[in-house]
């Protein structure tokens, strides 16, 4: 499938500025603080936790963990205006030998909330701090998921060179970038946002829409806004991106439209293979592509 959206420009300053993203992340209290241990059937231990993720806020989540050894990991990111889901949700994942990590991405519908007081912005999260990419929402929850990663490593029943990160929509788009941010092993990333904000602003698409009114709104410069949101766009990471990426897309998805996300694809210099489902609109693949993710890492994990 070849794509012809054009491409705005990769910022001068994109891989400083996710340099000093990180390096603010280290002024952080460094930390996974368990609130909760118990058991489900079948799963050694569950665990509800919390640790310190952005401008310090309290990010939620848990982990199911296989307690005879150190284990790979897969890291679970969920939908815009969702939240990190419920153990048994996993439980298949975990059947397969990895532990299990979700969390509830900040100021949607699960524990995690987003208390930083951005300079402009409303209720809507994409709106939270547009004129301002330093303090913008989404460089707040990429460096959550950064923070994530790293906490996971340091965790006596983890496997670190073999972490996996899994998202779909919103998610897929975090987990897309997070793969160009940090060392991970294999990236599973369904019907991804993210890519290409000017193309999902002419036309309005999913949550991007709430950055359109935004500038309506409000008489915004249209264009310094573009130019803000390229640090964020997935464009820009997939050179930057090491590991392997498995992706799916639904062919007549008007919330992430394929021909958007399909730029930051072929920029991928990486194995990658993009699984599409032609009569499917934001669900993709549903349970069918679920399937598959699970017997592609069944054999991932067969050969390390």
């Amino acid at each position: 499938m070849k794509n012809q959206v054009l491409k705005d420009l990769e910022p001068t300053q994109f891989d400083a500025f996710w340099q000093d993203a990180s390096r603010e992340l280290k002024q952080i209290p460094y930390g996974l603080i368990q609130d909760n241990i118990y058991q489900l059937d079948g799963i050694d231990e569950v665990c509800d936790f919390h640790y310190f993720g952005a401008k310090r806020e309290l990010i939620f989540g848990f982990y199911l963990r296989h307690s005879h050894k150190k284990s790979p990991t897969i890291l679970m990111f969920h939908g815009y205006g969702w939240h990190k889901g419920e153990p048994l949700d996993f439980k298949d994942w975990y059947d397969l030998g990895v532990n299990v990590f979700s969390i509830d991405i900040r100021g949607q519908k699960g524990q995690s909330k987003d208390l930083f007081p951005y300079s402009e912005g409303d209720k809507r999260l994409m709106t939270r701090g547009l004129l301002h990419p330093e303090h913008y929402y989404l460089k707040h929850v990429y460096q959550d998921g950064m923070q994530l990663i790293e906490l996971v490593k340091t965790l006596s029943f983890v496997d670190q060179d073999h972490i996996i990160l899994n998202g779909a929509s919103q998610g897929g788009g975090i987990v897309f970038a997070l793969a160009g941010l940090k060392d991970v092993c294999l990236t599973f990333a369904d019907v991804p946002s993210y890519s290409n904000f000017r193309g999902r602003m002419d036309t309005k698409n999913g949550s991007v829409r709430e950055i359109v009114d935004f500038i309506q709104e409000h008489h915004l410069d249209r264009e310094k806004l573009i130019k803000n949101l390229q640090y964020f766009d997935l464009i820009h990471f997939a050179k930057r991106v090491k590991s392997p990426v498995i992706v799916s897309v639904g062919l007549k998805d008007d919330i992430c439209p394929v021909v958007y996300f399909m730029p930051a694809y072929e920029g991928l210099n990486v194995d990658k293979k993009i699984y599409e489902y032609p009569d499917a609109g934001h669900e993709g693949g549903s349970m069918v592509h679920h399937a598959i993710k699970l017997e592609l890492l069944k054999s991932y994990l067969s050969k390390i």
